[in-house]
């Protein structure tokens, strides 16, 4: 049997020092279906357990303790309450007052005495925009996830990655704070995938961003910068530090003994990383061309292991050293 759940009450708090109108709003409000909570002072208001609850505020503007436009000015500053709707309830039909009443940030306002229909007319408009209100903060944050974070693996993306190695850089030339760049790429990435088919490769790109990210320290970055291939950018430390963080990783991977029979000589999964330290390079740009270049190497000499640029450097100087035999 399926059992049906129960749609929540809209709740509704009234804030006015007449017993009257609170208890004829509360009738009207609760004869269509509100959850109605009333309240003769301001302070009572604020010192609600279930402020955190309302959809809406009827508000007095004359209160035995204030006004209601200083306690409207005062849920404002709080971000919890800036989409509440308020209502303002007045007796006097004061022009001044209706200004004010939307300079302070209420939504709207209704004159005393109170006519049933057009309370509810009031009340039903604005807990409909209250509505859209919600659903148009719930789609941007749904895009601003989108912006900086990928589906498939929960980690951040590439838009997220060049803000941070932004703010890296920024911190390197203010401070000289180090850092280093780790490239990591699944080898035989596409012979995975087409023996065992793309949902076991998406299957396969999870796990392993589980394992990246269990392995880094707390204060380092970690992304997936586009197919099989991530970064990490680890903070305060050099290449050595960088080198060392993609070792436990790359060790991490061979040890999950994941099957890649098109993996030789390891017939399992494997890694291969490229590192660069800041240190060693003038810009953002050129510690990613050589972190790349240093993942080429770890391809180059076998895969499953890890490379720095200071080795490619070496090699390089090595190369051409008069009689070097290579």
């Amino acid at each position: 049997m399926i059992e049906c759940q129960e749609k929540p009450l809209t709740k509704v708090a009234v804030v006015d020092d007449s017993q009257f109108i609170r208890y004829l709003v509360k009738d009207i409000l609760e004869g269509k279906g509100y959850e109605v909570k009333t309240f003769a002072t301001g302070r009572d208001f604020l010192q609600s357990s279930e402020l955190g609850e309302f959809d809406l505020v009827l508000l007095d503007i004359v209160l035995p303790d204030g006004d209601g436009f200083t306690l409207c000015e005062e849920l404002r500053r709080e971000p919890a309450f800036l989409t509440l709707p308020i209502i303002f309830l007045t007796a006097v039909d004061d022009d001044q007052a209706r200004i004010k009443s939307f300079e302070v940030g209420g939504n709207d306002y209704l004159r005393k005495p109170i006519h049933p229909k057009e309370l509810l007319v009031r009340v039903e408009t604005q807990i409909r925009l209250r509505k859209y209100v919600k659903e148009l903060e719930g789609l941007n944050r749904k895009l601003e996830y989108l912006a900086f974070f990928d589906p498939l693996t929960g980690l951040s993306n590439r838009r997220a990655f060049d803000d941070w190695l932004a703010r890296l850089e920024a911190q390197y030339r203010r401070h000289a704070t180090p850092y280093s760049l780790v490239i990591l790429d699944l080898d035989h990435f596409k012979h995975y995938n087409d023996t065992f088919g793309h949902p076991h490769g998406d299957e396969l790109l999870v796990t392993l961003a589980e394992t990246f990210a269990w392995s880094i320290r707390r204060e380092d970055f970690l992304a997936r910068f586009g197919g099989e291939e991530f970064v990490i950018l680890c903070v305060a430390s050099d290449e050595g530090m960088g080198k060392t963080v993609a070792e436990r990783i790359r060790q991490q991977v061979h040890e999950l003994a994941i099957v890649h029979p098109h993996n030789p000589p390891y017939g399992v999964v494997t890694i291969s990383s490229g590192v660069c330290g800041r240190e060693a390079v003038c810009s953002e740009v050129e510690l990613l061309s050589r972190a790349d270049q240093a993942l080429y190497q770890a391809k180059n000499q076998g895969r499953n292991r890890v490379c720095g640029w200071q080795e490619v450097r070496d090699r390089v100087v090595k190369e051409k050293k008069p009689g070097s035999g290579e």
